[in-house]
């Protein structure tokens, strides 16, 4: 497959790949003759060059290059080690001591119980001891300043630090964070498909009781247009029995209490 041009794929706009060129009819009518009886393409080296783009490449393994960045198939969460930075809380899977109050009375708990105790790990707390360093290196950031500033990169060095370990700690919630925004997306959904069902049967209520209504409604406007034009004497003329129609239709209308009088 064409590579790209150097930089394209890293560039805030990068242009369309190169092999959608050779996406023409000219191209794809040539590679349908190509496929066998049963549909098989030659090997991928006896193919012409300007058709190899067109069959799909085959599943990936391991990773993959977009935009500038690897990523890796299954996607995984890189830890802070493998991304070369100094982790600041302890690892939730492999820590076997707890330095907080917190872990110390559940495990103490759990021994007292005969269980083995094994730390829990608060996400919540060590945020706001992150943030309560954030505040104090930020501090002493501000008196390095005054006093020498020359000295400010270990502290700028310490605040990215505690930044990067609060933004890893924070994407740690994203598979949560996920699920939940589909369940409540679920649930929305399912609300408002109870609202249009019970909307429907209550229209179709109203439906019913206006056919039911419209059942004796035909036969008193009748009875009663019909009574009025069985008075007159003689054979009733074609302009009679239009305008019998009439007055029929406009009673009908009136008892429903949709026309005038």
């Amino acid at each position: 497959m064409a590579e790209q041009p150097p930089g394209a794929l890293s560039a805030a706009f990068p242009p369309p790949p190169t092999f959608f060129t050779h996406f023409t009819p000219e191209n794809l009518a040539a590679l349908k003759e190509l496929r066998g009886a049963d549909g098989a393409l030659p090997p991928m080296e006896q193919l012409p060059e300007e058709l190899k783009c067109l069959v799909p490449p085959p599943l990936l393994e391991g990773g993959y290059r977009a935009f500038g960045e690897t990523w890796t198939l299954p996607e995984i969460y890189p830890s802070l080690a493998q991304s070369g930075i100094q982790q600041l809380y302890p690892d939730p899977t492999t820590s076997t001591t707890s330095t907080t109050t917190t872990t110390t009375v559940a495990t103490a708990s759990a021994n007292a119980n005969g269980k083995a105790g094994t730390p829990s790990f608060d996400r919540t707390l060590e945020l706001r001891r992150l943030s309560q360093s954030l505040l104090l290196n930020y501090l002493e950031l501000v008196g390095v300043m005054g006093i020498a500033p020359e000295q400010f990169h270990e502290k700028t060095a310490a605040l990215e630090t505690i930044l990067f370990n609060m933004h890893h700690l924070i994407n740690e919630y994203r598979p949560h964070q996920a699920r939940e925004t589909l369940c409540l997306r679920m649930e929305e959904q399912l609300e408002k498909i109870r609202h249009e069902t019970e909307e429907n049967r209550r229209v179709v209520g109203q439906i019913e009781e206006v056919l039911a209504g419209l059942a004796g409604v035909g036969e008193r406007a009748e009875a009663l247009v019909g009574g009025v034009v069985g008075a007159r004497k003689g054979k009733e003329s074609g302009e009679e029995r239009r305008e019998r129609a009439v007055a029929r239709d406009r009673e009908a209308w009136r008892m429903l209490g949709l026309g005038g009088a």
